[in-house]
């Protein structure tokens, strides 16, 4: 029964990711560049899967002399993701010649492997191939295994990098980033970081006598694999605006740095943007962004940007979020329309998103729309 549900899982998953990789390819919707790694990512998830099922079932060691073709692939992960991610982020990403460079560890692998494997007897790559199969390999195969891991791991961990920063930057830019906050990238990554340490514990199980579990264990990568892949079939269609990208510039890093600014100037500008904020109510705007603020006040964007994170102690998404929900609280409190409805209040004070109005609600007030609404009932 094991097995079974194992060849149907994989025989499903490996055609859906075939299939994004194909949409992928050929999809003339975003940023062909990010669309074309991530398609790559899909076909190396499915040769990866396929090598694997291959093993299982005992093909290698019938025929020894195919084995080992896929096994220096595993440098590609890490460099892949850490490609899309910048892709993601920067709007002018394009791979260079000198990004060959990080092909290095894979090229070098794979050429390695492949004079060694084949340099053997039949004989011997059988008796390989046998040895992997039962999870009876020398000392040295592990240290190696752990080595990919430990590679993969950094790329990751300099792609959860770059998403700092990024999201770091929108909030500083724009007033509103439920829909460029890059939820789909995260998830994307974490659950790769789920598929290593299922790898990783898989690996290492029969090392410390652990064999039976390894085999119980076997199907678990299967199941998560096909909840990823469906999830991303998902996403994909309820959010098509996840494959994209961003559009920011790697050369945009500078554009927002501090400049020197007089006391006398920092005034000016703080009125004027009380001006725009207590008057004109502009924070009601729901795209407003950092540019469009500026062009309002008649200032640069950079000169903005330093008052409000060094006048107000603020990022520009703070800033223009903490004057929307003082406006939902004065409309929940002074309303006498008992037909009003919270999610009508959070429309009409700019927000699009219920979570985050109701998250940066509570931790302003301490309270969720309702219960602020209740309590000022009560009064």
């Amino acid at each position: 029964m094991g097995t079974s549900l194992v060849n149907i899982l994989s025989t499903i998953i490996i055609f859906q990711l075939l299939l994004l990789a194909l949409f992928l390819f050929s999809s003339s919707k975003g940023k062909k560049i990010s669309n074309r790694i991530l398609a790559v990512f899909f076909l190396w998830l499915a040769i990866n899967l396929s090598d694997g099922l291959l093993s299982y079932h005992g093909l290698y060691e019938q025929y020894p002399q195919f084995a080992l073709v896929e096994d220096g692939f595993a440098f590609l992960l890490g460099p892949l993701l850490f490609f899309y991610t910048r892709s993601m982020v920067y709007s002018d990403f394009r791979l260079k010649v000198l990004h060959l460079l990080h092909l290095i560890p894979f090229l070098i692998v794979t050429l390695a492997l492949q004079i060694y494997y084949h340099r053997q007897t039949a004989e011997y790559q059988k008796f390989i191939q046998q040895a992997i199969a039962e999870q009876n390999l020398p000392p040295g195969f592990y240290f190696s295994i752990a080595l990919v891991f430990a590679h993969i791991s950094i790329y990751i961990f300099l792609s959860f990098q770059e998403i700092r920063v990024y999201r770091r930057r929108i909030r500083n830019q724009f007033s509103a980033v439920e829909k460029i906050n890059l939820d789909w990238l995260v998830f994307m990554m974490m659950s790769v970081v789920v598929i290593l340490v299922v790898s990783f514990a898989q690996t290492f199980l029969p090392v410390v006598g652990l064999k039976d579990f390894f085999q119980s264990l076997f199907i678990v990568p299967f199941l998560f694999l096909f909840f990823f892949t469906n999830a991303v079939v998902w996403k994909g269609l309820k959010q098509p605006e996840i494959f994209l990208g961003i559009a920011f510039a790697q050369q945009d890093e500078k554009k927002y740095q501090g400049t020197a600014l007089s006391s006398h100037e920092s005034g000016m500008i703080r009125e004027r943007l009380a001006e725009l904020m207590e008057r004109d109510k502009i924070y009601l705007d729901a795209e407003l962004s950092l540019d469009q603020l500026a062009d309002r006040a008649g200032i640069s964007s950079k000169k903005l940007s330093q008052v409000i994170n060094a006048s107000f102690d603020q990022n520009f998404f703070d800033f223009i979020n903490r004057y929307r929900i003082e406006e939902a609280m004065h409309i929940l409190r002074e309303s006498t329309d008992a037909k009003l409805t919270v999610l009508e209040v959070m429309y009409q004070c700019g927000f699009n998103s219920k979570s985050s109005f109701n998250t940066l609600f509570k931790k302003i007030t301490g309270k969720t729309p309702t219960e602020f609404r209740k309590s000022t009932d009560i009064r």
